[in-house]
């Protein structure tokens, strides 16, 4: 060998421990075979070849158990009146939002040029707008927390229809109120 290929050797040497260093260490997953493929061997399915031949699974890997039964809650007296509070909530946040959106609306139409005074003015009016959308915003995210409650503990399936068109009719009044903000807000220029 030549010097050249001497000078080559321990850059591959160092490469090579390198990788072998890379190679995971740990527990491996266990090459039993999984449900899916334990649930296929019970059926008319085609067998996996690994189950072929009578071959069995050991027993560390037999069934899990079956979740158990859902069942389902005895409706809830409190909620009608939990909903109709949430959702005047959001008819009041409506409220305020209308009368402030209005007065922005104004107060674009008649905004200077980006930067003037008039402009700054609009800018603080929808500003405004935005907040009087908070209750909207406070019910819908409250509607929203009940329902992921309800769902958990399998609510009572009026008490989760009755939730569920409380989300729709508030979500559909946060809905206009965000088309009609952007609606106000497009004729403002940035500087």
């Amino acid at each position: 060998m030549t010097f050249r290929r001497f000078r080559a050797l321990p850059p591959l040497i160092v490469g090579a421990a390198l990788l072998a260093s890379c190679a995971a260490s740990g527990p491996f997953p266990s090459l039993a075979p999984r449900a899916v493929e334990r649930d296929l061997a019970d059926s008319t399915a085609p067998i996996p070849p690994c189950l072929k031949d009578g071959q069995q699974a050991p027993e560390s890997a037999s069934r899990p158990a079956p979740p158990p039964a859902a069942t389902v809650e005895p409706a809830d007296p409190t909620l009608p009146a939990r909903l109709d509070a949430l959702k005047a909530k959001a008819g009041e946040g409506e409220s305020a939002f209308v009368k402030a959106i209005d007065t922005a609306s104004a107060a674009v139409s008649s905004a200077g040029a980006a930067g003037s005074e008039s402009w700054v003015a609009a800018q603080q009016a929808v500003s405004r707008a935005e907040t009087a959308r908070a209750p909207t915003l406070d019910a819908l995210s409250d509607l929203s927390a009940l329902a992921v409650a309800a769902a958990q503990r399998q609510a009572n399936p009026a008490d989760a229809q009755a939730l569920q068109g409380a989300i729709e009719a508030v979500q559909a009044i946060a809905d206009r109120q965000a088309a009609r903000i952007r609606e106000v807000k497009a004729p403002l220029k940035s500087p």
